[in-house]
């Protein structure tokens, strides 16, 4: 039996999420649906003007608590409805049924560490991933999240 407490750098499963990718550290299956961990890569943004207008994402979990964990890089980070800019080191947690979303307009990949608690959401990550063939459905996600996880999605 492999060591599941010990996850090695090429451990966990990868997706693709668009230009976007991440690796499922720990699962919800792996803590008796407890938390999840993911490594996530958001793909380098366009630099754009202070003033041009940002799209965030902007989305809220009714019965998940999600964590960010800025490794490098920097992101304007939406919460509620406030923006701010977060670089590395910098930590925010999203309680349950905060709005919340982030841009990447630095020009640079950005690296994060993303908890849920409790877990199971980054399951869909892996079902709509978007480097399998065939592609799945452009509305799986959005639909399975608003059915299975009480979440909510701005602008679509």
């Amino acid at each position: 039996m492999q060591n599941r407490w010990i996850i090695r750098a090429n451990d966990g499963v990868p997706f693709e999420d668009g230009p976007d990718r991440g690796r499922i550290l720990v699962s919800g299956l792996d803590t008796g649906g407890q938390y999840s961990l993911l490594e996530w890569t958001v793909a380098a943004g366009d630099a754009i003007a202070a003033d041009a207008p940002r799209q965030y994402g902007a989305h809220r979990h009714r019965e998940i608590e999600e964590t960010f964990y800025v490794r490098s890089g920097a992101l304007e980070f939406l919460l509620g409805d406030t923006v701010t800019t977060l670089t590395a080191g910098d930590f925010v947690r999203v309680p349950p049924g905060v709005r919340h979303g982030y841009a990447n307009v630095s020009g640079a990949e950005v690296e994060l560490l993303v908890s849920f608690h409790p877990g199971g959401f980054e399951e869909l990550f892996v079902k709509y991933r978007s480097d399998q063939q065939p592609s799945p459905a452009d509305n799986g996600f959005i639909e399975d999240a608003t059915r299975l996880f009480a979440s909510e999605f701005e602008g679509l």
